[in-house]
């Protein structure tokens, strides 16, 4: 009878490592999908009912500023995804050529 309860203990346990394992890998966040050039930073606005975004060429060089009519939820897959793609458009209007600076070029202007 002791044997049976062991038994038993053992089966709970190993069932309960089982889904504990199981919950962890359905409830992995997407990969983080990466802007090819720049970076772009969000901030609520506030009025709590807009968001504003900022993007970047690079560390210090302001590219453009807007504001999302909405509260944007950067946990989303999908609106990283917009944003990256909004990121690319404005480099592309960028005109000052800033964006093409490189870390290298930093220390020969000087």
């Amino acid at each position: 009878m002791k044997i049976t309860a062991h038994y038993m203990l053992a089966a709970l346990l190993v069932a309960a490592g089982m889904q504990g394992r199981a919950a962890s890998k359905t409830t992995r966040t997407a990969r983080q999908p990466f802007p090819e050039k720049g970076f772009w930073v969000t901030e609520t606005a506030p009025d709590k009912k807009s968001t504003i975004v900022r993007y970047y060429a690079h560390s210090n060089h302001l590219v453009s500023e807007t504001t999302e009519p909405g509260v944007l939820d950067i946990r989303k897959l999908s609106v990283r995804k917009y944003l990256n793609e909004k990121l690319r458009k404005e480099l592309e209007r960028d005109t000052t050529g800033q964006s093409a600076l490189r870390l290298y070029e930093l220390n020969q202007e000087q």
